[in-house]
């Protein structure tokens, strides 16, 4: 699975982007480059969804594909080779896992939820056996607060609660291919038992730790989605993230510059008072325009400039900056082109964006 999700990625970014920008897009780094660069290329949905890989994990994975010659590197260029395309056509990413991921909408919040849904299981199930010692699955301060909190809540009724927990799960379980729901309950922990490993279950069914990895990340992805869209039917999984939802998946820097334009505040102005380079504020704008589908950017790059802009980009089928400079004689700022590509590229244009 995570070769296919390596191959599509690969073939989307049409040669335009080196490996550092597939590690980047996995890890989620917080940069308006690679925000940019997930949506123009339609790959928002990966979006940090392995946050623990290494350059050194994907490098490795990257030279197993070119020894089986799916991929092809030169310099910084990586393509696709005939047989690579062969490859990713025999299993389609929306016949996988891989079509329930929804890094930009979830990253901010997936860990948090999974972790206070697996390490809640594990407390109340040891507690209502009487069993009171035992060493938490995920030892992270905020989702043992979160924890505590909920347990002295709903400590008079821990069975029935298990109980409505385990119905949720069940019916959504239900709806994925068997062996994604099997690795999914082998990963819970409960009264005498703790969950597999991500290197148990490698070993357990025959995948590598990235596939189980990206697997697991995609369970979640899908449990919120369905828990976020159907409340009333999930009422008790909806606790566990309830209050993770935000309204724009903006990092914490570009949303106080955010509030600032809502105030009316110009980007010189903004940047004196939060003493930040323009071009550190010209980052949050471009962000704010891929994932904001009301935000306007009249009053940064006029409408002259944005139909030449996009009618170039068009026309060249690239989203390299330099080249659409190049061709429109440095008439323009990157800045503009970023905000103009962003306004095109965000979220309104690209629904769930990565097929």
């Amino acid at each position: 699975m995570f070769n296919t999700l390596l191959l599509h990625s690969i073939q989307q970014l049409q040669g335009e982007r080196s490996a550092s920008a597939i590690l980047h897009m996995l890890t989620g780094k917080k940069s308006s480059q690679t925000f940019q660069d997930v949506y123009a290329y339609h790959l928002s949905t990966f979006f940090g969804i392995h946050r623990t890989i290494t350059r050194d994990d994907l490098m490795n994975e990257l030279k197993k594909l070119k020894a089986l010659q799916y991929i092809a590197i030169r310099e910084r260029e990586i393509r696709l080779t005939e047989y690579g395309l062969k490859e990713l056509n025999k299993e389609p990413i929306e016949h996988t896992p891989l079509a329930w991921l929804n890094g930009t909408a979830y990253q901010h919040m997936d860990q948090q939820f999974w972790g206070r849904l697996v390490v809640f299981v594990q407390t109340a199930s040891n507690i209502a056996s009487g069993q009171h010692q035992f060493i938490p699955v995920d030892e992270r301060k905020e989702v043992l607060n979160w924890v505590k909190v909920k347990y002295r809540y709903e400590q008079s009724n821990l069975r029935e609660y298990l109980q409505h927990l385990y119905s949720e799960l069940h019916v959504l379980l239900k709806g994925m291919p068997e062996w994604v729901a099997e690795l999914t309950t082998y990963r819970l922990s409960a009264y005498h038992r703790y969950g597999m490993s991500k290197d148990q279950l490698a070993l357990h069914y025959n995948l590598s730790v990235h596939d189980v990895t990206i697997t697991l990340q995609a369970v979640i992805h899908y449990l919120l989605q369905s828990v976020l869209e159907d409340q009333r039917t999930y009422p008790y999984l909806f606790q566990m993230c309830e209050d993770l939802q935000v309204t724009l998946p903006l990092t914490h820097s570009a949303q106080k510059t955010f509030d600032w334009i809502e105030k009316g505040y110009t980007l010189e102005k903004i940047a004196r008072i939060r003493k930040l380079k323009m071009s550190t504020i010209q980052d949050h704008i471009v962000e704010i325009a891929l994932v904001n589908p009301r935000f306007q950017i009249d009053q940064y790059v006029t409408k002259e400039a944005a139909q030449n802009i996009s009618h170039t980009a068009s026309v060249l089928n690239t989203n390299r900056l330099k080249t659409i400079r190049d061709e429109l004689s440095g008439d323009y700022s990157y800045f503009e082109i970023r905000l103009v590509l962003a306004a095109s590229q965000g979220v309104s244009n690209n629904g769930r964006g990565n097929t």
